[in-house]
């Protein structure tokens, strides 16, 4: 019977495997990372890769998993402790939350930027078990803010993408965003300041929006 040593080894192992993944799949894409570039990243040899998963897809699919898990058990933690709150203010702090995340985490949009050029499995797979709950979770939060008043499907498009594109670019493209304009988008100062502008932008174009 293995040690608690033993597991928590294994545990930190899989976990470097997979911080590693989520860097390289989000740098180089699905097809330009290899396994045995993933292993060296994470410090392990390539048969304890292979041991954890079971092919490159498997792990793709493991490290991506583990990103938007992170993302929705962040979400639904935020929307708990604000229960009873008003609609404009949860609105406000999710909006918030959601560009954070982005700052923190921008191998989850570089990933699906990559994934969404074109149609495929892996596609279909984001989609159906994370993005698509994701943007329904969206819409609900500002159909609220609007009343309840649903969103027309053309309104409720502009407003997601603008959301996730707003919120998430500049954290996607930071090496271009310094180049271009010698700021460091991952500065706390300039995250802050972000955030409010697309708070403003979300909340104000839904409130337009009401008959």
């Amino acid at each position: 019977m293995p040690t608690i040593a033993t597991r928590r080894d294994g545990v930190e192992t899989r976990q470097a495997i997979i911080d590693a993944a989520l860097d390289l799949f989000a740098a180089r894409g699905f097809e330009g990372a290899s396994t045995r570039q993933i292993a060296q990243q994470a410090a392990v040899t390539q048969p304890a890769l292979s041991y954890h998963f079971d092919g490159k897809e498997e792990l793709w699919r493991a490290a991506v998993g583990a990103l938007f898990d992170r993302l929705g058990e962040s979400i639904a933690r935020r929307l708990k402790g604000l229960a009873g709150v008003d609609d404009r203010t949860v609105a406000t702090l999710m909006v918030r939350h959601f560009v954070e995340f982005s700052a923190v985490n921008p191998q989850l949009h570089r990933i699906i930027m990559q994934e969404s050029t074109q149609p495929g499995p892996r596609l279909d797979w984001l989609v159906t078990t994370y993005v698509r709950p994701l943007y329904a979770s969206a819409v609900e939060i500002l159909e609220r803010l609007r009343g309840g008043a649903p969103l027309p499907a053309t309104s409720a498009a502009h407003l997601y993408y603008l959301l996730t594109g707003a919120g998430a670019t500049v954290f996607v493209m930071a090496p271009e965003c310094e180049r271009l304009t010698g700021v460091d988008p991952f500065e706390p100062t300039f995250i802050t300041a972000h955030a409010d502008l697309v708070v403003e932008m979300i909340v104000a174009s839904v409130t337009q929006e009401q008959p």
